[in-house]
């Protein structure tokens, strides 16, 4: 299953690309369609959209939800007229970036110095996939990723941040190394997905086990119960009794065999002004690293711990740069506090006070150990 807003964006994202005004009003979406649409989508020059299921007949508003009669077509619109855009991200003045560095944890706050070399426009790859996990249910997620081809990186978007406002730009030279930004951008889709792939395949062959065990035990009891009513009957319907057991497990088989697929829905090139920034830590040492103002994203950091380049970043001595999941939590680093024995009586109350419950700590015995066990 697929979440409201980043499904949303897409479809309003792709009904403005094929030239339809989107208009949206709260749980509906409007939409003039132009004759091509009208067409394509098999709709009206005038429609409603609606993603919530309760509010479909309202208005007679088209359904988009995954699996959707819309959505299907849509996304077969989409593809076969391939969907490739440029625009570029315009931004004025430079506290765009002490607001980066404060959101990516390396504000000036935290003993980190920066300071700008320079500003020069960039661009960014933006490939948006469909993902589909198929098997006895169908699942479908959107996924943005973006791609620095000066850097040769690539990273995760949140479809459903806020989107700064883009102006469309007329491309010219963003088709090199298209083919190895889409390899970058394939790899960490899959790695960002293959949690939720495993977890889905693990289940689905639960479910076919669980399957071919419940069909196996249903005819394994009706043939028996036939040899014993009659052992000297009919060969034929036995036979028949198999060849049934065998088409309902290559039924069970084609149900729940789990299928993953991945399409490439559209490829946007963002012209994006971009900045040279020196960082230097503590310790006295630094690195430059570029920062967009699109994304946000410094890129060409690692985490000292396990390698990782996703932010947001900690600084701490002596372990360095570190990132939000391997860094130390203020709780964690913290020393507990002492405590007295567990056996030891509170200030102010005498040891013949003391509750009636066992004793807690390491000189405290369980009912259960000194009761012995108990037989199965």
């Amino acid at each position: 299953m697929s979440d409201i807003p980043p499904l949303q964006s897409f479809v309003v994202d792709a009904l403005t690309d094929l030239g339809a005004v989107v208009s949206p009003g709260g749980s509906l979406v409007w939409v003039q369609a132009p004759e091509s649409v009208q067409h394509d989508l098999e709709v009206p020059a005038n429609f409603a959209l609606t993603f919530d299921a309760d509010r479909s007949r309202e208005f007679e508003a088209e359904l988009v939800a995954p699996g959707s009669y819309f959505l299907e077509r849509l996304i077969a619109v989409i593809a076969r007229r391939g969907q490739w855009d440029a625009a570029r991200y315009e931004v004025s003045g430079t506290e765009w970036i002490p607001a980066a560095l404060r959101e990516s944890g390396l504000g000036p706050e935290t003993g980190v110095r920066s300071h700008v070399d320079g500003i020069e426009d960039g661009l960014l790859w933006l490939f948006a996939f469909r993902v589909t996990l198929l098997s006895d249910e169908k699942r479908e997620s959107f996924h943005l990723i973006a791609v620095s081809p000066s850097e040769q990186c690539a990273w995760p978007v949140d479809p459903s941040r806020p989107d700064p406002e883009l102006i469309p730009n007329r491309s010219s030279g963003t088709f090199a190394n298209l083919e190895s930004g889409y390899q970058l951008a394939a790899e960490t889709l899959r790695s960002i997905t293959s949690g939720e792939v495993d977890r889905f395949r693990a289940r689905s062959l639960g479910l076919l086990e669980d399957e071919v065990r419940r069909i196996f035990g249903y005819f394994d009891r009706t043939i028996e119960e036939l040899r014993e009513s009659d052992p000297d009957g009919s060969q034929e319907l036995l036979r028949a009794v198999m060849a049934e057991r065998d088409r309902r497990l290559t039924e069970a088989v084609e149900r729940f065999d789990p299928k993953a697929g991945a399409s490439l829905c559209s490829i946007r090139a963002i012209h994006v002004p971009t900045a040279r920034v020196r960082l230097e830590f503590p310790d006295r040492s630094g690195t430059d690293v570029p920062l967009d103002a699109w994304s946000g994203r410094l890129r060409g950091l690692a985490c000292s711990n396990c390698g990782g380049t996703d932010g947001p970043w900690r600084w701490s001595s002596p372990e360095g740069l570190r990132c939000a999941t391997c860094a130390p939590s203020p709780a964690g680093s913290a020393r507990p506090r002492g405590r007295p024995p567990s056996d030891t009586p509170r200030r102010g109350t005498r040891a013949g006070e003391a509750s009636a419950r066992s004793p807690r700590g390491s000189r405290a015995r369980s009912r259960g150990a000194s009761a012995g066990r108990r037989p199965p």
